[in-house]
């Protein structure tokens, strides 16, 4: 049924609405920028955009990653004066096990390596879910991700996926393929698997198809020794020839479950700037 539902709302937009100390914070399905891509280089150019998008996130240490999903001008700065520089909210996605539990301050280290430090958002639908949001505010401009869809992807297509495995690491990008597509999502709300070799750290990172579009936010490698994702999320368990192919594949949130989870309108939703 969720599969269902998923596909059915691929053509709306993402609107998810919390109030922080009186901001409303709006989050698009489709940003309005992405980088080109061609098919000689288009790893080189996904690996690009995936540089620019994706972020470490920290507490007294290296935490995982994130991914910058939307940047809004910062409504409590009234009237700024015309030398005045503009502050923005980024919005970061993330998983939600990078970042529960964790007592002390959170932080965002950009890819210009400055650090900022962070707020998470809590939000009553992403319960159940693997997900989690954070946002910091800068008068700095970075780019936010733009969304595709994980429902058009097909067994065998190309995913790459981008993360970091440590505080002081460079980012990882992997390269693989789409190697299954559950009928319904597994706990956390995994339901795209791929054969990308993904390393502790990389989890809150971008799964991305050939165009550098975000499909998905990466967050179980295959093979784990333990904790095997081996229950649906209604609670129900899969057919063991699936299973065996489930522990095989690394997997992702599709990223129309976070559309779907959250408020959504049918009119397009575009970054604020100035």
């Amino acid at each position: 049924m969720i599969h269902k539902i998923v596909r059915s709302t691929l053509h709306s937009t993402l609107v998810l609405l919390t109030c922080l100390g009186g901001i409303t914070i709006s989050l698009p399905a489709i940003a309005p920028v992405s980088l080109p891509v061609t098919t000689k280089n288009h790893h080189f150019q996904v690996k690009k955009i995936a540089q620019t998008i994706t972020v470490k996130v920290l507490s007294e240490g290296f935490l995982g990653t994130g991914i910058i999903i939307q940047k809004q001008a910062n409504q409590t700065q009234n009237n700024p004066t015309q030398n005045q520089q503009i502050n923005y909210i980024y919005t970061v996605i993330t998983n939600n096990h990078v970042i529960d539990f964790v007592d002390t301050p959170y932080q965002i280290q950009t890819p210009d390596g400055v650090i900022y430090n962070a707020t998470r958002i809590e939000n009553d639908k992403l319960e159940n879910y693997d997900l989690g949001i954070l946002q910091f505010t800068t008068n700095q401009t970075y780019q936010i991700a733009k969304f595709g869809k994980s429902a058009q992807l097909n067994i065998e297509d190309e995913i790459f996926v981008g993360g970091f495995v440590g505080e002081k690491g460079e980012m990882i990008f992997s390269h693989g393929r789409l190697s299954l597509v559950l009928a319904k999502p597994l706990e956390g709300g995994y339901q795209i698997g791929y054969t990308n070799d993904i390393q502790k750290g990389m989890s809150g990172g971008a799964v991305l198809n050939v165009q550098g579009e975000v499909v998905g936010i990466n967050g179980l490698h295959k093979n784990p020794l333990w904790e095997a994702p081996d229950f649906y999320f209604d609670g129900s368990k899969p057919e063991a020839p699936l299973q065996e192919k489930i522990t095989r594949s690394s997997w992702g949130i599709p990223i129309e479950t976070l559309i779907l989870i959250s408020n959504h309108r049918d009119t397009e939703n575009t970054e604020e700037d100035d």
